[in-house]
């Protein structure tokens, strides 16, 4: 019943190829137009869990207080002199910055005020305040206090007075991308060490690399596999129709993407190599199939019919090693999932459309002579007559081992990991942890619930309409804040800390020292706060209402053994200590809380998916092969290459990211695939060898024609593939490289699993 419907369907193909053809060809340049929409995005949103409330609390925090992420321009004079020159040119840049479109301002140490030149008292700081090129001061001396502010220092200023940030406030407007390019450009001609650095350059540098990789890595992998399927199929024709049939494949998938408004975030980034590589396999596989009965067009039918039986089941078992990322809970991951299902799906049915046609067209050549086969063949042979232990039992000694190590994976990492040394993104995020106070953003938000009862002695001072100390505006309650700051400073990996306590330490600086009580705290909120700068300023840190402050903390990247997860713990705990039996209510927040989220989620996530997709391969090996024990000994070889490469990560302490939680579901979709194919093929030739006894012969006829089929087929696909994943470790970006090195490996161990365990294993099995 099957094969003849198969045979229906491989028969009407090639009695109407010539309409089917037109249809496909129009239905790709159709398709294929939605590419103008393809694009990639990388903005937090892409970095969070599906209903996550984290992200919820992120995007009211920037709603009251603005975004926290900021863009800086690093300025490294340490091989120069702080004079009038140096400022001049510092003013220059300054100055080219704000003048392009893109940016609305830039704020730099010439903005600073100087109040101790000469001092200013606290009750006149609205008069005869000073500035650096503007007013006659002594360079040192106003310098040293920039450098001892609570508020400039290691902001736009390090301690050594030799690095200096100009803060940039872009226009929404505008293109980032763009804005990113103009500014660079403004560094590059300006004849100075300046990095442009912070939390937005992270996402959009990552997001540059990425497409520089799909660019420059997808053409290099398309050359490569096209040379290397000629040297291995002997044949351009057939050639052709392998990186033709991929190539309708990526267009149709690009296409859609487009029109669903898709985008390609930095977890799916590797989605069209991973396709190119997966299309490429099928494609292998077909060809060297019909290769066989080259010459005997009448068999192309029963060849094909034959060979999509496989093909379904690899197509619907790599379907199900990608759904198992939809059970993560992480949207990028959820997302990447469903784009390689509907990828390969896509590749299967393209793939058995257009290479009948193709092949109906004009008929393959035989490719008998090229001695893979015989090499192949001849490797298992010795391996199998050295190996005195069946490799089975290898895989399940092995195998504990294997999961026991990768119970040790890390899931954390530092944002500056991800970048080469010699990268302008790398040297600026550098720059700015160690000098200018972090590249990381974590906020904290208080809010006070209940105003305490107003103190009478005030109300007889201030006159009618006068308000008087409330909320954060009272002693007590900044005290809680400067307790706050004090034992976050103590944190290691933490930088500058921001909030209005820190406009308070100045003022108390200028106060000889003396704390401030709600006196001057209520004049300083009705007085001095009332320009419309310091009005902008303060609002990034409460609300109008006074009732809610941020404490902003910058986290620096680049400490050694930096674990977000602990450091964050120790804020919250921090502040739940601050802020025991008192009115106030706290969150945790900002972008390095939503990266520290998805982290965690990474390796319960990781369980979920391997469980899930060796239960589902499983039930479907158990349809296809009809036996238990087969099926089991099939699912073995994904195994041991998923348990290897999780192990091997454990050992060289990568930690697990949202990069590499990819590669688990990648190993088993490639290596379950050799394993379909080779024990389909190796069952049908033992059976059709009635003389078939192991025991009676060095080798059967029935290992000699699967390795001279499948095996070459095997051999050829993971070869091309192993060479287009190694490509990657020329990338600047270093998850990248990762993930193209441990792939590799994960292919390399699978196919070689294959040819080793396989046969002994299935020979159990076999009656």
């Amino acid at each position: 019943m099957w094969e003849e419907i198969l045979s229906f369907i491989f028969s009407s193909l090639q009695k109407y190829k010539n309409l089917i053809l037109y249809i496909l060809i129009g239905l790709v340049l159709i398709i294929s137009t939605g590419i103008q929409n393809f694009k990639f995005d990388a903005s937090s949103d892409t970095l969070v869990l599906e209903n996550d409330i984290y992200f919820e609390q992120y995007e009211k925090t920037n709603e009251k207080f603005g975004e926290s992420e900021f863009l800086v321009v690093a300025v490294d004079n340490r091989k120069g002199k702080f004079d009038k020159n140096f400022l001049e040119k510092l003013q220059n840049l300054q100055l080219r910055l704000s003048s392009l479109n893109e940016v609305n301002s830039a704020i730099s140490l010439l903005d600073a005020p100087l109040l101790e030149q000469p001092r200013v008292p606290l009750l006149q700081t609205d008069n005869n305040i000073k500035y650096f090129l503007k007013d006659d001061i002594d360079l040192s001396s106003g310098l040293k206090e920039i450098i001892e502010s609570p508020i400039f220092n290691n902001l736009i200023v390090n301690e050594q007075g030799t690095v200096f940030a100009i803060q940039l406030d872009l226009d929404d407007s505008y293109d980032f991308g763009n804005a990113v390019q103009n500014i660079r450009s403004t560094l590059n001609s300006w004849g100075g060490d300046a990095y442009l650095a912070g939390p937005a350059m992270i996402v959009e540098d990552t997001i540059d690399f990425i497409k520089q990789d799909v660019v420059v890595f997808g053409l290099a992998t398309f050359l490569i596999f096209t040379i290397l399927l000629i040297f291995f199929l002997r044949d351009y024709w057939a050639t052709f129709i392998v990186m033709a049939n991929s190539s309708s494949v990526m267009l149709l998938s690009m296409g859609f993407l487009g029109f669903f408004d898709w985008p390609i975030s930095i977890v799916s980034s590797n989605f069209l190599a991973l396709l190119l590589i997966t299309s490429i396999a099928v494609s292998v596989h077909i060809v060297v199939k019909l290769q066989s009965v080259a010459n005997k067009s009448s068999n192309y039918i029963s060849a094909f019919s034959e060979i999509i039986i496989p093909c379904l089941y690899t197509a619907l078992t790599t379907i199900v090693g990608f759904g198992a990322l939809i059970f993560s809970g992480i949207k990028p991951v959820i997302d990447f999932g469903k784009m390689m299902m509907l990828g390969v799906a896509i590749n299967f049915l393209i793939s058995f459309i257009f290479i009948p046609i193709c092949v109906f067209y004009m008929p393959l050549k035989s490719n008998k002579s090229s001695g893979i086969e015989k090499i192949i063949f001849e490797f298992y042979l010795r391996v199998k007559k050295f190996m005195t232990i069946n490799p089975m039992y290898l895989i399940f000694i092995f195998l504990p081992i294997f999961f026991y190590l990768s119970s040790n994976l890390k899931v954390e990492n530092r944002f500056i990991d991800y970048f080469q040394s010699d990268t302008e993104i790398y040297k600026g995020m550098s720059l700015i942890d160690e000098e200018l106070g972090g590249t990381s953003p974590i906020d904290i938000t208080l809010k006070i619930t209940e105003e305490e009862n107003s103190i009478d002695e005030f109300d007889l001072f201030f006159s009618e309409g006068s308000e008087v100390p409330k909320y954060w505006w009272k002693k007590n309650n900044m005290d809680v804040l400067k307790l706050i700051h004090k034992e976050l400073s103590k944190l290691d990996g933490v930088g500058k800390i921001l909030s209005i306590e820190n406009g308070i330490q100045l003022a108390e600086a200028l106060n000889n020292s003396n704390e401030l009580g709600d006196l001057e705290l209520v004049f300083i909120k009705n007085t001095l706060l009332e320009s419309d700068t310091a009005s902008e300023l303060i609002e990034s840190y409460i609300t109008k209402d006074d009732r809610e402050v941020r404490i902003g903390i910058r986290v620096k990247d680049s400490t050694p053994n930096l674990n977000r997860n602990d450091l964050i713990s120790q804020i919250d705990e921090i502040i739940a200590d601050a802020t025991k039996d008192k009115n106030y209510i706290y969150q945790v927040t900002g972008l390095g809380i939503l990266y520290n989220n998805l982290l965690q989620s990474l390796f319960t996530s990781q369980i979920k998916s391997i469980i899930f997709v060796f239960t589902a391969i499983f039930i479907m090996l158990l349809i296809l092969f009809r036996n238990i024990l087969r099926s089991f000994f099939i699912l073995l070889i994904p195994a041991f290459a998923v348990g290897s490469i999780l192990a091997i990560m454990s050992l060289l302490k990568i930690p697990l990211d949202i990069m590499t939680i990819t590669i688990a579901s990648i190993s088993v979709g490639m290596s379950v695939d050799y394993s379909i194919h080779f024990a389909w093929r190796y069952i049908k030739e033992s059976k059709s060898n009635p003389k078939y006894d192991v025991k009676d012969f060095d080798y059967s006829i029935g290992e000699k024609n699967t390795f001279n089929l499948t095996g070459k087929a095997i051999f050829i696909t993971g070869s091309t593939i192993i060479l287009g994943f190694l490509i990657l470790v020329l990338s600047n970006f270093n998850p990248t490289i990762l993930f193209g090195v441990l792939s590799a490996l994960a292919i390399f161990l699978s196919m070689k699993m294959t040819f080793i365990a396989m046969p002994k294993m299935l020979d159990l099995t076999i009656k």
